[in-house]
Formats: C-alpha cells, sequence, structure tokens
C-alpha cells in the first residue's frame, strides 16, 4: 500500500474515531449514565476513551489485516533495520572487493605491459641473430669455396710433384750412365765433366723444386685442413630402453666429450667453445632410436666433410647395435702356408695373415675405422717377435689368430697369433 493512501487513511480513522467518541460521550451523559457507581461526567469520559481504544485498536486490526506494509511497519522493524544493516555491509564487503580487483587490474596491466616489452625486445634479438646466423651461413660458403679451390690446387700440385719426381729419376739414371762413360773415355773427360756438371745443376735444382713442393703439401695438410671427411671423432656405447629424458642427458654428454676432445686436440684453450655441430634433427631421431631399443647401442660421432682450421666441425651420428662378436680365446681366422727355408716370406706371410684375419672380423660385425679399415692394431714389438717366429719355420706352418679378450662390436680386436709347424 502507498505510503500517502496510508497517511490519508489514519487521518479519516482518526477524525471518525473522534466524531463518534465525542457522539458517545454526548448521549452517555446526556442520558446520565454510571458505570461503577461514577458520576455520569466520570462515566462519559470513561466511555469516550474505551470507546476511542477500542475504535482504534480495530482500525490498526483491520489494516494490519490488509495492509502487508502495515504488518511491516508493526512488527518487522528490528528485521528490516537488521537487513538494512546486513546490506550496508555486504555493499561496503563488495566495496572493498572492487577496489582490490581494480588494483588487480592496475597490476596484470602493469605485468602486461612489462611482458609486451619483453616480447619486443626478445623478437628485435631475434632478428639480430638470423641476420648474424645468415652472415657466418654466407662465411662458411666462402670457406668452403675455398677449400675447394685448395684441394684443387693441392691435388695439381701432387702431379707436379710425381712428375718432378719422375724427372729426377731420369735424370740420375742419365747421370749413372754418363759416369759409366767417364770412366772408359778419357779423351771425353773434360765434355763429360761439363756434362756431370750440369746433370748436376739440374738434378739439385730439381731435388730443391721437390723439397720445396713436399713442404707446401705439408703445410696444405697440416695447417688446413685438419679433420678427413669420414674420421671417427668418438666411439661411445650408451644403454637403449631409457625414457627420452635419460637417453637426451646421455647422449647430449658424448657430444660435450667429443667437442672437449676435438678442443684438446686443437689445443684451444677456450674450453666452452661448441666447435663440433650436429643437425637438431639427427640428434632427436638418434635419441627415438636409441630409446626404442633394449640392447646397448654404439654411437660413433664422425665428421661429414674435410673441416679446415677456423671452421666448425659438422658431425654426424652412427647408431650400431653392440653385441659380443668373440670370446676371450675364440679362433678368428687360420691358415696353412708353406714357407722356404731362408725365411724370405716371412714378412709378406704375416702381414697377409693380419689382413685376412681384419676382412675375418669385419665379416663378423666388428666395426672397422671408416677411413683406415682396420679394426684393432698391433705393436711394432709384437709384430716384430711374430715375423721372427715364422722366419725360423719352414714347410707347412699354421697360422692361427685368437681373441686376446672379450670382444664387443664396439671393438678394437685384440689378438694373440699362435703357430704351429714341424719346429715346434
Amino acid at each position: 500500500m502507498d505510503g500517502l493512501a496510508l497517511l490519508a487513511i489514519l487521518a479519516i480513522m482518526g477524525g471518525a474515531i473522534a466524531y463518534i467518541g465525542d457522539k458517545l460521550g454526548t448521549k452517555v451523559g446526556k442520558k446520565k449514565l454510571s458505570i461503577f457507581g461514577l458520576r455520569p461526567k466520570h462515566t462519559s469520559i470513561i466511555v469516550t476513551i474505551v470507546t476511542g481504544i477500542l475504535i482504534s485498536a480495530t482500525t490498526l486490526g483491520i489494516m494490519t489485516a490488509v495492509s502487508w506494509d502495515v504488518r511491516t511497519a508493526l512488527f518487522g522493524m528490528e528485521e528490516l533495520k537488521a537487513e538494512l544493516l546486513s546490506l550496508n555491509n555486504e555493499v561496503k564487503s563488495k566495496t572493498t572487493e572492487l577496489e582490490a580487483s581494480r588494483a588487480a587490474l592496475e597490476t596484470k596491466n602493469a605485468e602486461y605491459a612489462a611482458i609486451s616489452a619483453k616480447i619486443k625486445e626478445t623478437s628485435e634479438r631475434l632478428a639480430r641473430s638470423v641476420a648474424e646466423l645468415n652472415e657466418v651461413i654466407a662465411e662458411r660458403d666462402r670457406t668452403v669455396a675455398a677449400l675447394s679451390e685448395l684441394q684443387l690446387n693441392y691435388s695439381q700440385a701432387q702431379q707436379d710433384l710425381a712428375k718432378y719426381q719422375a724427372d729426377i729419376r731420369t735424370l740420375q739414371k742419365t747421370k749413372a750412365e754418363l759416369d759409366k762413360r767417364i770412366t772408359g773415355l778419357n779423351s771425353q773427360i773434360s765434355e763429360l765433366t761439363t756434362a756431370k756438371a750440369t746433370l748436376q745443376s739440374d738434378v739439385d735444382r730439381l731435388n730443391e723444386l721437390t723439397a720445396n713442393l713436399k713442404k707446401g703439401l705439408q703445410i696444405v695438410k697440416e695447417g688446413t685442413v685438419i679433420l678427413r671427411t669420414g674420421e671417427v671423432l668418438s666411439t661411445s656405447v650408451v644403454h637403449g630402453g631409457r625414457s627420452t629424458v635419460e637417453t637426451t642427458k646421455e647422449l647430449s654428454q658424448v657430444i660435450y666429450n667429443t667437442n672437449q676432445s676435438i678442443l684438446d686436440k686443437l689445443q684451444v684453450t677456450d674450453k666452452k667453445l661448441e666447435i663440433l655441430w650436429i643437425a637438431q634433427s639427427e640428434f632427436d631421431q638418434a635419441v627415438n632410436l636409441i630409446s626404442g631399443t633394449n640392447q646397448e647401442v654404439i654411437v660413433r660421432i664422425s665428421t661429414v666433410g674435410n673441416t679446415v682450421y677456423g671452421e666448425p666441425v659438422i658431425g654426424r651420428i652412427e647408431l650400431f647395435p653392440n653385441y659380443l662378436v668373440y670370446n676371450k680365446g675364440d679362433v678368428i681366422y687360420s691358415e696353412t702356408f708353406t714357407l722356404p727355408r731362408d725365411g724370405s716370406d716371412a714378412e709378406p706371410t704375416v702381414i697377409g695373415f693380419l689382413q685376412k684375419v681384419n676382412t675375418a672380423a669385419v665379416s663378423q660385425g666388428i666395426l672397422p675405422d671408416p677411413i683406415q679399415g682396420t679394426v684393432g692394431s698391433m705393436s711394432m714389438a709384437q709384430l716384430s717377435d711374430t715375423i721372427n717366429k715364422v722366419r725360423r719355420q719352414s714347410g707347412k706352418v699354421e697360422l692361427i689368430a685368437v681373441a686376446s679378450d672379450d670382444t664387443f662390436t664396439a671393438g678394437p680386436l685384440k689378438i694373440e697369433i699362435r703357430i704351429k709347424g714341424p719346429n715346434d
């Protein structure tokens, strides 16, 4: 119910109550009625008051029953106050949260501005890095072109050296023939002596030219090309079947150790320099292959091409399964030879036998050196001792190559040569 309507009703009812009470009191006074032995005047006053109270109570009761606003005003005031206080507190809480949200928003805006600045700075650095990388690639291409030209010059110099050496041999042969003629022809001593001196001068000149060519070739080989194509930089054994993270860590350590080995070989003092470069895709492929197998894997790192001093070493990763090829004492290769009594065939026999042992070991799965093709080495003392033992034999002699230790695919192969002959 509207407040103005309620006020109008109360005003009208107040007037009606006053009018009715006055009329009642007047009638009671005129009839001179008495209640509780009171005087008629006092009785009319009491009737007027009671009538007013009853009418007011009836009016309020009716209005309370009819109007929700009246009920609220009479009985729900405290509840309204409590609700109003709660709403005020909630408004204050929401206001506080709003202020906190505004502060957080300002903080996030500041962080966004900082991140935007950092992204811009990173983009600029990336652009500079790309430009530097392009410059390095261009420099590498120029270096490769220079290396190709140098290798061409080196091949031409080798051809010239061979030609000069042949000329020297021809001149030396001519000199020897002239020396014989000088001995038998005294009449031509003066002329032949002059010719001899001339030939000796030519020989000396050619010898000097040959020495200079050899020196130049040595400078080309030792001063420029430091690593040849396919040269093995390191050989390691890595356990397969591990997680990608563990395999990545182990393979990264192998590459790091190889890089340190190259720095030591080149006598580079800066041990933090990354001179060995391997493609990331090749590295990731190797990690996946190693993780996907349950056996040991041989990781061999070799050069992709010739490496000139001053440029990075471009490497590649080769993977091979590592398994036991020979147990200690296993016979690798044996062959029977017929040797003369003078022992003249001892050295070529032993050398040829070792070459066949090498071929047999390679066929069984031992990894050879990609450049030399060998799977092991023998000391000069051991080789000399074997040749001397064979030299003391004659007739049918059997040479047997036996593995000195357990040998896996990675090698190297260590052998012991046993000799069985009629003289034993």
